[in-house]
């Protein structure tokens, strides 16, 4: 009985953990989530989901930052579509003057732009990560291409699934605890 009162305590937090990542991200106008897969040893790929909730210009252009020191040998790995409707850079990590890298992602054409309630699904760019564990979080800018200025901003957030497969390991290390 004592384990099932602990079970359930757990669930209710992976609850409350779900629910508030879910709450963030509806204050604001845009998300961006990802699901990050190892493809071997320190290579990694993020592959990203870009959703306007309510950004009424449309999303034109994105910019997603890779932290200097925890990433390096970005590549693009967009399949197509969405590639082709897409100009997508990548630009590295500078050492030299510590400078964080970045995966840019720009409208071949304005009528292209994702409008509010859309998603476009399938931007990927693979690395090398530096750090310990599992790659994580991200910041990104929304970008007005027409004077570069920064209509939303905020964290990457991890796919619905990751986050499920997270409570589900979660549950195993404490049921074997």
């Amino acid at each position: 009985m004592y384990n099932f009162f602990n079970f359930r305590r757990l669930v209710v937090l992976s609850v409350v953990v779900v629910f508030m990542v879910v709450s963030d991200a509806r204050a604001q106008d845009t998300q961006i989530s990802y699901f990050v897969n190892n493809l071997s040893g320190n290579s990694w790929q993020y592959t990203y989901d870009i959703r306007n909730i309510s950004l009424t210009a449309g999303i034109e252009e994105f910019t997603i930052w890779f932290d200097y020191g925890l990433y390096e040998n970005l590549a693009i790995t967009t399949p197509d579509p969405p590639a082709g409707d897409w100009d997508e850079i990548v630009w590295q990590p500078e050492p030299l003057i510590g400078d964080d890298g970045g995966y840019d992602g720009r409208a071949e054409v304005s009528t292209l732009a994702i409008a509010p309630g859309e998603t476009v699904s399938g931007f990927a760019v693979s690395f090398d990560w530096l750090g310990t564990g599992v790659p994580g979080a991200q910041f990104y800018e929304i970008i007005d291409p027409d004077d570069f200025s920064t209509l939303d901003s905020g964290y990457t957030v991890p796919e619905p699934a990751t986050i499920f497969l997270f409570g589900l390991g979660v549950v195993a290390i404490r049921k074997r605890y």
